[in-house]
């Protein structure tokens, strides 16, 4: 009589589970990073902080996201939000925008 089908060799099982483990890790904390750091942002960023912000933009001829952090004592990234938030408002206007580099004004009043 003859055996039954063979298994395969230990090596080849740890090969295949490590490279399930790895695919695993690849693609969950993708996605989660993108959701914390969305809810990040968005909650430390208060009402207080963006009169504060805009204050510190029309006292400014020209301002950039570096010196906003910096007056404000912020993270960068919250200070691009502030700005990014202050544009969309119409608050301040965008000077010029390059890769990390944005300049804002404040509106001039007529």
């Amino acid at each position: 009589m003859g055996g039954g089908k063979t298994k395969k060799p230990l090596s080849v099982m740890d090969k295949e589970a490590r490279k399930r483990a790895k695919e695993l890790l690849k693609k969950a904390p993708t996605k989660e990073a993108k959701e914390a750091k969305e809810r990040r942002v968005s909650v430390e960023i208060s009402d207080q902080l963006i009169k504060k912000a805009s204050k510190v933009v029309s006292e400014a001829k020209v301002t950039t996201p570096s010196s906003l952090a910096a007056s404000l004592g912020v993270k960068l990234s919250i200070a691009r939000a502030l700005i990014r938030e202050l544009v969309k408002s119409g608050s301040i206007s965008l000077v010029s925008k390059y890769r990390g580099l944005i300049v804002v004004k404040p509106l001039t009043k007529s």
